[in-house]
């Protein structure tokens, strides 16, 4: 078997694909009727499911990599009964898992601009039309997929009256490509985008709020919400123009504002579009001249019949695969066009006050890097046990730190520094120019057994998107992740915290206030503001369980406890180095920074 990563094994949680095929349910929408069906038999009532529904017409053909274009109906009565394709990927170890596919395979389809509803059964809509959360899958926007089984809402939406809508997009090279005046001549001037992923998130909104009525949501009520990559898409919106009044909320679980620039964008090599326009022509055109090249190049009409000439095989196979990060392909996207990110990037349309003003959660885990640590040979090396190997065929246990201590700090710091740049910095910014109240949160929870003579709370911790589990109540022992993730002696605890966090994100899609809506039975959660920066920690009762604590990370506290640590210069370097790719400082701080760190030590200028 090839190398198996913890990283991929979690995301079994998060992207699985099964599901129930009862069809019980019907809605009409534009005149047609809407076979759904049921997806979980819960002991409260049953779930209802309404999948793979188009909200765009293929992006294929001439439409690829243009605008997505409205749905242009339904032909007659539509079974929405099947889950929709994935949307074309590189396929990882957590694939071969799952389906048997070896890592490093193109799969999915450039057809795949499908959605899923989801609804309890049980609700009067003639009197009552639920709220509507909008969730958006990570992957680095690169991978992932809709019809995630951990965000498959069975327990949640047993419990609570709301709707949630699951979204495929474009994903890669596919949603993100900058090529200047490509479509120029289109009549459409949002062709002109770099970022067809973002719209088409922009897209299935407008689906949302046109159709969402049909099967009893409020589309003046609208929550969006997405974990990883999917809340750096959160953050996206909050600033694209086209997605003003949309949404009515927001949620942003381990985002992130940094991103690629345009030059990047164009320029980065292995990674941007002008080394793979040139890539695939000279493996076309295998005698091209230099000249030649740059002729076709800025031939528009050429080069567009050209790129959509390509197999989506030939189109994917030119990126390469990220280090450290499970298998993701490096990919630049988020990217400023002046259309739908505006120029100055994500960060600087925050801090120039662009932002829609909606009420918004930042969040982050305490342990957000330990996930990429947690198989990576810079920091673990490989310890297997042979008969547990044959047992399990999957893991190779590659989970015992070289360096205990330097991999504790680097972990902390590193995650520190995603909650400075995706959380508390974008909340400082919205308190500046916003109306609506932000709230931030931290997630705690470190209860994993020891499994295997490994102590994954130790190594794993509060790890990137182990809260995912807890919002969509989807902690049940139904497979070999959830013994690893969950202690039979905590589950009770476990259970009360994913019970309590499901509460406050739904009160959240309510009302815009974690504390007021159905539930009133909640710890407080405070605003953040500018005089009083305080988030809640999220962590169960058998530990200290859930909190408020006010905010003492910034870049300075960062730095000063990083100085303080018992590690090498050399490691305490190469950590600043890293921790600046992550956080969202201008350039002006970063280099003030780096002449006081250490009275200039890791400062390479």
């Amino acid at each position: 078997m090839h190398n198996k990563t913890l990283f991929v094994i979690i995301f079994i949680f998060i992207f699985n694909f099964s599901y129930s095929s009862a069809n019980d349910s019907t809605v009409t929408v534009q005149g047609f009727q809407i076979n759904g069906t049921n997806i979980y038999e819960g002991n409260n009532r049953n779930v209802f499911g309404w999948l793979g529904l188009p909200y765009a017409e293929p992006p294929i053909g001439d439409l690829r990599w243009k605008a997505p274009r409205d749905f242009s109906g339904f032909n007659g009565n539509f079974d929405a009964i099947n889950l929709p394709s994935r949307c074309t990927q590189v396929s990882n170890t957590y694939d071969e898992i799952m389906e048997d596919l070896k890592p490093g395979q193109i799969i999915g389809n450039e057809d795949c601009l499908y959605l899923n509803v989801y609804r309890p059964d049980n609700i009067d809509f003639n009197q009552k039309k639920l709220p509507v959360m909008f969730w958006i899958h990570g992957g680095g926007n690169t991978w992932g997929y809709s019809a995630s089984d951990m965000t498959t809402p069975k327990e949640f939406l047993n419990k609570h009256d709301v709707i949630l809508v699951t979204v495929n997009y474009r994903l890669g090279p596919f949603g993100w490509l900058a090529l200047n005046d490509f479509n120029k001549d289109s009549s459409n001037p949002l062709d002109q985008t770099y970022n067809f992923g973002t719209l088409d998130l922009v897209k299935a909104l407008e689906w949302v709020n046109q159709n969402i009525e049909d099967f009893g949501g409020d589309n003046s009520n609208v929550t969006i919400f997405g974990e990883s990559a999917g809340a750096r898409n959160v953050m996206s919106l909050m600033v694209a123009p086209q997605s003003k009044d949309l949404f009515h909320r927001a949620i942003s679980q381990s985002g992130y504002l940094n991103g690629d620039t345009l030059e990047e964008a164009i320029n980065k090599p292995r990674a941007g579009s002008l080394e793979f326009v040139k890539n695939k022509l000279e493996i076309k055109f295998p005698n091209i001249s230099e000249s030649e090249m740059n002729e076709f190049i800025l031939d528009n009409k050429k080069l567009e019949s050209f790129l959509r000439s390509l197999s989506a095989d030939e189109i994917i196979s030119f990126y390469r695969v990220r280090e450290g990060v499970g298998g993701l392909i490096d990919v630049p996207n988020s990217i400023p066009d002046g259309i739908v990110i505006p120029n100055e990037g994500l960060f600087k349309s925050y801090e120039n006050g662009l932002a829609h003003d909606v009420p918004i959660i930042f969040g982050t885990n305490r342990d957000e890097h330990k996930l990429f640590m947690f198989d990576n040979p810079e920091f673990v090396e490989s310890k297997g046990f042979f008969f547990l190997e044959k047992i399990f065929d999957v893991l190779d246990f590659r989970y015992v730190p070289l360096d205990e201590n330097y991999y504790e700090v680097y972990s902390k710091y590193m995650s520190m520094s995603w909650k400075i740049g995706g959380a508390d910095d974008p909340a400082n910014i919205l308190n500046k120019y916003n109306k609506s109240h932000v709230y931030s949160y931290r997630f705690d929870w470190d209860e994993e057994p020891t499994f295997a003579w490994i102590d994954y709370a130790k190594y794993l911790g509060a790890a990137h998107g182990l809260e995912i589990p807890f919002i969509f109540d989807n902690i049940n022992r139904t497979n070999l992740l959830s013994y690893i993730l969950y202690d039979d002696n905590n589950i009770e605890t476990d259970q009360e915290l994913a019970n309590q966090m499901g509460k406050y994100w739904t009160n959240f899609a309510y009302t815009g206030s974690p504390n007021n809506g159905p539930y009133n039975d909640l710890v407080g959660w405070k605003t953040w503001s500018k005089q009083s920066q305080q988030y809640i920690i999220f962590d169960s009762s058998n530990d200290q369980g859930i909190r408020m604590q006010v905010n003492t990370d910034n870049g300075s506290s960062l730095m000063q406890g990083l100085a303080g640590e018992n590690i090498s210069t050399n490691q305490k370097c190469y950590i600043v180095d890293k921790i600046f790719v992550n956080t969202t400082l201008p350039i002006e701080k970063v280099n003030i920074f780096y002449d006081n760190f250490l009275d200039g030590a890791c400062n390479k200028n």
